[in-house]
């Protein structure tokens, strides 16, 4: 093999060694996509990624309360989403989803079982600062 076969070798050997980790962090398999869920919450925190961010809510039950687990505490999801900017381009910021928010979100869970998960294209429906009487579906919100 020449120098400048060894070193495009060399070359194409680090490149795919430095991509391992990307494409790992980008994996999907920490989630079960063949199952899908859709809850409403109230939005306690927006997390803004570069990669991803994360709405983490409190479940909401179809009265408009709080779910609580056996502890009496708190039903809290995290679901892992878009970028901020891709999610800045289709109207959703910081200022539009403002914490108290009450939104419908379709995701992937967590294989683990863990309260977490992964959205599903088109899962988000946005409902205000109060659960509309019907719930909030497309009828009653907007469609992200």
């Amino acid at each position: 093999m020449s120098g400048r076969n060894r070193m495009a070798a060399a070359v194409t050997a680090l490149a795919l060694l430095l991509a391992a980790p990307v494409a790992a962090h980008h994996s999907f398999a920490m989630y079960d996509m063949t199952v899908q869920k859709t809850m409403t919450g109230k939005l306690k925190r927006y997390v803004v990624g570069g990669n991803h961010s994360q709405f983490v809510f409190d479940v909401v039950n179809k009265d408009g309360s709080i779910a609580k687990n056996d502890k009496g505490e708190a039903v809290t999801w995290n679901v892992e989403t878009a970028a901020a900017v891709a999610l800045a381009r289709r109207g959703i910021t910081v200022e539009t989803f403002k914490i108290g928010t009450i939104f419908t979100i379709t995701f992937s869970p967590l294989r683990d079982g863990r309260n977490g998960g992964a959205q599903r294209e088109g899962g988000l429906i946005m409902c205000g600062m109060t659960l509309p009487r019907e719930g909030c579906t497309e009828k009653t919100g907007k469609k992200f």
